[in-house]
């Protein structure tokens, strides 16, 4: 069979799948209503065939949304299988046995059962596939494919369809006949009872042209120490063979799509050979093909030194190397002189006359083969400049770390000179090389252990060569092997690998060094270049050898393992999370509960349980010192056990509780209930979803359903588990009484009436609650609907709560007061029940005396006693209204007469009228009136003056007060004669005064004669004495009043004046009166002396004057001195001036201008 690259990958991926899920068979999809047409609830294959161990049957009950699906599933043997109840129509069972199932299914809506089938499930084993992958055919060759073994189960039924690359069909049968390249597809199944197909496979294979085909390789030669590529193309597998040419045998090397040949290892010899590759062609044998390849495999040409010839001198060229070539070659050529000659066979002399002398590097060639040695051409007669001895010869020796090179000397037994040397190895590699230089007479090389051609040399090109090989003697070393380069996670223990015993040390970067021997190791934890020595300790005979190792630190991966995918058959699938590192650059190993590897990926798809590891290194590194991460995997749980249970279910309560139990609870991550009614119909109760516990009130058949789904995890939602209880109202109830309907004042205390041991929950109108047991009361205090709910105080009865309503009518207090609506003059009362917000009609009346003795039932009440008394009136029909107090009152004893006293003011000539006043106790008294009669005996009343205690009296007569109380009887009167008086006599006082406050000065002032004085600054009364001194300035008002009681007014300003002050013209005309000399002053001043002086200081006008008068002016002057006007000009004046009550005394200088 021929299998292209890349197809095991394919057929890995595919292995890895199926691990996890199954090839299911085909369904058809059918519409409802059509299924039910054929009386079949079973929606699903007939047959289902077993392609890779297993097949997975999808079927679906065809129900009403709602519905419980209750399957079971039989095997051939009679084992039932799979038995549950589904909320949901679907069902799918992975089938890993041929054999004839039976399949049944009841469809319950409620508890009722609405359809039942039996189905048998006739599962087949998977017929025998004969079609290849792919096939070679030659051209123009017919070559009949076939799909499956005819031997197959049920072969007869099957369909087939074959197509080409282009979908066109070609052939309905088992076989098909193709003659083209290309691809092609079969797809073979039966068609079940309704026409459906099943167990429908596809197969597909490429048909390739012998002619496509190949070989490439990466040379045609090859030498002993290299190896020659082969590669088919396309990459395609087949069968390797190589064979000499001119040979008729043929050595098999293997088979694959390439190739890598080693001569040393796949060839007995050099010669042309020719590679075949054979393609095998098994599905096609008629048709098969070599492709021929040819190639040469040459030996390593090699050649021996036979003898030289040294050159005379060092100017002529006439020195022979002779050697003997050990194989065929094809060239010899000394490298420096760019001599070749060739080609030549196995062994042969080949001779290079004409040489100077030196040391030279010989090259062979064959093909691309090449080999090289070192040779030299000695000088007969050195010049004495190059002459040298060798001596010296110094071995390697052993050191602390490894070998330290040998060498020698050269000599130069003439002296120092000017020329170079180099040195060849056996092989004619140079190992030295010095230009032309001055030398010291002793020249000392560090060289390997090995053989050396040495050779010195001038600068005119005379060479001068030691004629013999120089051989140091060498040294071997311990042998161990660790990496050069090597990615360290955290830290490494790094055993070197070696079969010696050996010491190592360890020198990290950081200088600090470890010791250790074979079979420990050393730890690597730093990032950079670690030494490593090994050693044998107390011997020379092998030295120590050294490595270096470079070392780079890897950080260790993160990782976690995580379940990602879990479907409802268990199968689950695990990933390694890494946090974002790249998958390739981490290796992974799963542990199953037996430490065995089971998966080498990222993902895990376990097929056991227990506790599973797993272990993440970077691939780029050692592993990190990390243990594994350990995890569990628990049994899948793919079905629960659910228990339902219930509490009494009443009309009134309490609500039923219904509960719920399963086994593995921590799986079920979903619970859903529904509610089967009476009518037929199904409510989804999403207000329950995921309660365990919940309480209802209404009646039904309840289901709950469990499932399992873990978002991100879940491959769909898995039903566990499926449960339903019935839930039935309990008809006993407890027993009570209370009213239906009560009205009630303000609020009222109801006790249920019951004779059995009772718990009341009391629900007002406005939804608050109260509590109590029997024989307690409960508050009525809204208006509204009561309900009273009793349940027996034993929560374990079995009989239920009862309900019962209670209508309140709220009624308001009687808003009422007792009024005295009526007396007589003689003492009788009557009282009236003044009611405001009730009919007269509504409501109650209880009127008490002093003794709490009901005197009176009706709305008045008529008294002829005296004292206390009280009133309660109640809505009628209604519970007693609480907050209603009994209204006290008192019967006042009557008062029939009352004493009366009226004075009256006189009437004042400035006034219009006088006041008349009652005097009396007003207590008992609600009416006033006023009677007038005149001075000629005419008497009426003052209307308008009614019910005043206190008038006014414009005119002159007789005026009577008469009192009654509010009967009104007549308690009092009393008269009073009003005259005008006469007396003319009125306060004397001017408008205005000036006054000085500072020094307590202002005028006496005398009003006259009055019987009272009342004197006032603005609101103040400052004095009530006849005469007044007013000394601060304002506004005053005197008040006086005259023997007869009449009041008289007068008013003046005082203005304040505290400087004195003296004012003079400042110039004069003479004999003009109305431009004369004068002075005025102000009231302060009392005594005044002027005198006027001319230019020469001549007294020409002087005045005295002690008796004062204010404001008006003195000291008058017309300008005439001696009886002659005084000349123009300014003349002086000097004026003093006295206030003699507070002795101030004062002058002022001026001047005053005569102009004429």
């Amino acid at each position: 069979m021929i299998l292209f690259r890349g197809s095991a990958v394919a057929v890995i991926l595919l292995s890895c799948f199926l691990l996890f899920t199954s090839i299911s068979a085909e369904k058809a999809a059918k519409p409802l209503s059509s299924a039910l047409l054929v009386n079949s609830i079973i929606d699903g294959p007939e047959r289902l065939c077993i392609v890779f161990g297993s097949v997975i049957g999808d079927f679906t009950g065809l129900g009403q949304p709602g519905d419980v699906f209750d399957w079971e599933l039989i095997s051939p043997s009679g084992e039932v299988l799979f038995s549950r109840q589904l909320g949901s129509p679907g069902f799918s069972y992975t089938f890993s046995s041929p054999g004839v199932y039976q399949l049944s299914l009841d469809i319950r809506r409620g508890n009722v059962i609405v359809g039942s089938e039996v189905k048998p499930i006739d599962v087949l084993p998977s017929p025998l596939t004969v079609l290849e992958s792919n096939y070679i055919i030659c051209t123009g060759q017919d070559l009949t494919l076939s799909a499956i073994d005819p031997g197959s189960a049920d072969f007869g039924d099957y369909v087939f369809e074959w197509t080409n690359s282009a979908g066109a069909v070609i052939s309905t049968d088992n076989e098909a006949v193709i003659n083209s390249p290309g691809t092609y597809a079969v797809e073979f199944y039966f068609v079940n009872s309704q026409g459906v197909n099943e167990c429908v496979r596809t197969l597909s294979t490429t048909i390739i042209d012998i002619n496509s085909f190949s070989v490439n390789s990466d040379r045609t030669e090859v030498c002993t120490t290299q190896f020659i590529e082969f590669q088919s193309s396309p990459s395609i597998e087949g069968d390797w063979y190589v064979q000499r040419q001119g040979e008729t045998t043929r050595t098999f090397l293997g088979t694959s799509s390439d190739f890598s040949l080693f001569p040393s290892r796949d060839l007995d010899s050099p010669g042309d050979f020719t590679m075949i590759f054979a393609l095998p062609n098994p599905n096609n044998p008629t048709c098969t093909a070599e492709i021929p390849i040819n190639f040469t495999y040459y030996p390593e040409p090699r050649i021996e030194f036979e003898e030289a010839f040294g050159a005379s001198d060092c100017s002529v060229d006439d020195g022979i190397l002779k050697i003997r070539t050990l194989t065929d070659v094809d060239r010899v050529t000394i490298d420096s002189l760019g001599i070749s000659l060739g080609p030549f066979a196995a062994f042969e002399i080949v001779e290079f006359p004409g040489l100077k002398s030196g040391a030279y590097t010989l090259s062979t060639a064959l093909g691309s083969c090449a080999y090289s040695i070192g040779a030299v051409v000695p000088l007969q007669n050195p010049i004495p400049e190059l002459e040298f001895q060798i001596i010296d010869i110094i071995p390697e020796t052993c050191t602390s770390t490894g070998i330290a090179p040998g060498g020698f000397s050269i000599v130069l037994p003439n002296g120092s000179t000017t020329a170079g040397y180099q040195i060849l190895t056996e092989r004619g590699i140079p190992a030295i090389f010095q230009d032309t230089t001055q030398l010291n007479d002793t020249i000392r090389v560090n060289l390997s252990g090995g053989k050396y051609f040495f050779e010195i040399f001038d600068g005119n090109g005379c060479a001068l060569p030691e004629s013999e090989e120089i051989e140091i003697p060498g040294l071997s070393q311990v042998n161990f092997f660790v990496p050069a380069n090597i990615n360290v996670c955290q830290s490494f223990e790094l055993y070197p690998v070696t079969s010696q015993a050996l010491e190592f040390s360890l020198t990290d970067p950081d200088g600090l060094e470890t010791i250790f021997n074979s079979g420990d190791f050393g730890l690597l934890d730093k990032a950079g270049t670690y030494t490593l020595v090994g050693r044998i300790p107390g011997q020379d005979v092998l030295c120590p050898f050294s490595r270096e190792i470079n070392v780079s630190l890897v950080d260790p991966i993160d990782f976690e393992p995580r379940l990602v995918q879990e479907d409802c058959f268990g199968n689950r699938v695990f990933e390694a999370e890494i946090f974002g590192v790249d998958p390739s650059t981490a290796r992974f190993i799963w542990y199953d509960e037996n430490d065995q590897v089971v998966s080498q990926g990222q993902f895990l798809i376990p097929v056991s349980t227990g506790e599973f590891k797993l272990d993440v290194q970077p691939i780029n590194a050692q592993a990190c010192p990390i243990p594994p991460k350990t995890f569990m995997i628990e049994e899948p749980v793919l079905s629960v056990d659910v228990t339902l249970n219930q509490t009494k279910l009443c009309e009134f309560g309490p609500e039923a509780i219904v509960s719920l139990e399963s086994t593995f609870p921590e799986a079920v991550t979903d619970i859903r209930w529904r509610r089967f009614n009476e009518d037929g119909t199904v409510d989804d109760l999403p207000e329950f979803e995921n309660l365990k516990e919940f309480q209802t009130r209404i009646a039904g058949t309840y289901e709950a359903a469990l499932f399992r789904f873990i978002p991100g995890i879940s491959v769909e939602e898995c039903e566990l588990g499926r449960e339903t209880i019935e839930l039935n109202l309990i008809p006993d109830k407890v027993l009570f009484d209370i009213p239906a309907e009560l009205t009630v004042c303000e609020n009222f205390e109801l006790t249920p009436q019951t004779t059995e041991s009772l718990e009341f929950t009391v629900t007002d109108p406005a939804g608050n609650t109260q509590t109590g047991s029997s024989g307690d009361s409960f508050t009525l205090e809204l208006d509204g609907i009561y309900i009273f709910l009793a349940f027996d105080s034993d929560p374990n009865s079995a009989i239920c709560p009862e309900q019962k309503e209670l209508v309140v009518t709220l009624t308001d207090p009687v808003d009422f007061e007792p009024i005295l609506i009526s007396e007589d003059c003689n003492g009788l009362k009557t009282y009236q029940a003044r009611v405001n917000n009730y009919q007269n009609d509504e409501v109650d009346y209880f009127w008490y005396d002093t003794n709490r003795n009901q005197i009176g039932d009706e709305e008045f009440l008529e008294l002829n006693t005296y004292g206390d008394f009280s009133l309660e009136v109640q809505p009628s029909g209604s519970t007693s209204c609480p907050s209603t107090q009994r209204v006290n009152f008192t019967a006042e004893t009557p008062v029939l007469s009352v004493d009366v006293n009226l004075t009256t003011e006189p009437l004042c000539p400035d006034e219009a009228s006088t006041v008349l006043t009652l005097q009396a106790d007003l207590t008992e008294i609600t009416q006033i009136e006023w009677w007038f009669t005149d001075l000629s005996g005419n008497q009426s009343e003052l209307v308008n003056s009614r019910g005043q205690e206190e008038i006014l009296a414009f005119d002159e007569g007789t005026y009577e007060v008469r009192v009654f109380n509010d009967i009104p009887c007549l308690l009092g009167f009393d008269q009073a004669l009003v005259l005008r008086s006469q007396d003319p006599v009125r306060p004397e006082l001017g408008d205005t005064y000036q006054v000085c406050e500072r020094y307590e000065i202002g005028p006496n002032l005398n009003p006259g004669s009055f019987a009272s004085y009342e004197w006032y600054l603005g609101e103040d009364l400052v004095s009530t004495n006849p005469t007044f001194k007013p000394i601060r300035p304002g506004d005053y008002s005197l008040t006086v009043y005259s023997l007869e009681g009449c009041a008289y007014q007068a008013s003046f300003t005082a203005e304040e004046e505290c400087e004195l002050k003296v004012i003079f013209p400042t110039a004069i005309i003479p004999g003009d009166p109305d431009k004369n000399f004068l002075i005025y002053t102000n009231f302060l001043i009392d005594e005044l002396e002027v005198w006027i002086f001319n230019q020469w200081g001549q007294l020409i006008f002087y005045c005295e004057n002690s008796s004062l008068i204010s404001e008006e002016s003195t000291c008058q002057w017309d300008g005439y001195f001696n009886g002659e006007k005084v000349p123009n000009g300014s003349y002086s004046v000097r004026i003093n001036y006295v206030n003699l009550e507070k002795n101030i005394s004062q002058y002022q200088l001026g001047s005053i201008l005569v102009i004429e």
